[in-house]
């Protein structure tokens, strides 16, 4: 069984992810082949909809799930000596994990996916109210 902490472990492969992003932006831009400004304000605004937010959202509570398995895996293989009723970082990092970390992507989800608007923007107010005066509208 491991205990999560080789996620955390940085080797060849995410150093040459870097540099491979690196020399792609370099060779890029060298050849003048970035995106205009114009390009990226698009796609900037495809993002800010509600489908660019349930999928930006979707990714983020997947990772804040990896994250606490990854803490969970981390405090069953710690050893049972080092655990005392004065150790209330476990159930501190516990509480962050489940409430904090997951319930923050999980609750703006929740709240894109009732239809409101991506922007912030208020909702169309739909609601017809109308007044009738006192003592009209009685036979």
């Amino acid at each position: 069984m491991h205990t999560g902490e080789e996620f955390f472990n940085w080797s060849w492969p995410q150093y040459a992810l870097i540099a491979a992003l690196i020399g792609s932006y370099l060779v890029l831009n060298f050849a003048n082949r970035l995106p205009s400004m114009t390009a990226f304000k698009d796609f900037a605004d495809i993002i800010n909809t509600a489908g660019g937010n349930i999928i930006l959202l979707a990714l983020l509570t997947v990772w804040s799930i990896k994250i606490a398995m990854q803490f969970f895996y981390h405090l069953l293989g710690m050893p049972p000596e080092q655990f005392d009723k004065a150790s209330s970082i476990v159930t501190a990092g516990i509480t962050y994990v489940q409430g904090g970390l997951s319930g923050m992507f999980i609750g703006a989800l929740i709240k894109t996916l009732t239809g409101g608007k991506a922007n912030g923007a208020p909702a169309p107010d739909t609601l017809k109210v109308g007044l009738v005066p006192a003592g009209e509208g009685k036979p």
